[in-house]
């Protein structure tokens, strides 16, 4: 991405083969204090991360090239179980997967996951393979159960680049932004105060 507001840092280590098509934005938190704490694991090899990070005082680093995947959604979510729309047959499948006997929970769950990456998007949630992943510093506060309120900075600085790459990717912004902890088996707030600024203004 070229933009003055954009400082371009990529890692080898967080990009996994060619990223084809985008058809979503998935926003994310860091549970990290800094920026730096991010980018130095990103230097010593972590496989995971996000196409882009954004510091406390608003400065946005570019980590990955936006013509790589980068493992930033995890264990998807069923989205018709989400939001009451699987047919008969769909509901019984995927229960079937998430009951099966002999099973932990942890492996029933990535079984789910593997069933809803065999749907093409929207039927299912962003994955990897189709979407775009912003990282905003933040820490997880477990007595709240919610991460630490974005700075002022970081929400507008989120909210100009999910536009610039809404319009890049000529999606919708309604219907194809999400937060990380609605989509995947994540805390459930990860992302929701990000993406209720960029729909609201609040």
């Amino acid at each position: 991405m070229v933009d003055k507001s954009v400082e371009v840092k990529t890692y080898p280590s967080i990009e996994h083969g060619a990223l084809l098509s985008v058809t979503s934005i998935v926003l994310h938190r860091t549970d990290s204090s800094t920026a730096a704490s991010v980018l130095n694991a990103y230097k010593s090899g972590q496989k995971t991360g996000a196409h882009f990070l954004i510091e406390k005082d608003g400065k946005i680093y570019q980590t990955a090239s936006l013509e790589k995947i980068c493992w930033h959604v995890g264990i998807l979510q069923p989205r018709c179980v989400n939001e009451s729309t699987c047919d008969p047959t769909e509901l019984k499948n995927i229960n079937a997967l998430l009951h099966q006997k002999g099973l932990s929970f942890s492996k029933r769950a990535k079984n789910v996951s593997s069933h809803e990456n065999t749907k093409a998007y929207p039927l299912r949630y962003p994955a990897n393979s189709d979407s775009v992943g912003i990282e905003v510093v933040g820490r997880f506060l477990p007595s709240t159960k919610d991460y630490e309120a974005p700075t002022q900075s970081q929400l507008f600085q989120t909210k100009w680049l999910t536009q610039q790459l809404v319009d890049h990717y000529k999606l919708k912004l309604l219907s194809d932004v999400y937060s990380h902890g609605a989509i995947a088996r994540k805390e459930a707030t990860e992302g929701a105060q990000l993406l209720r600024y960029i729909f609201t203004g609040a």
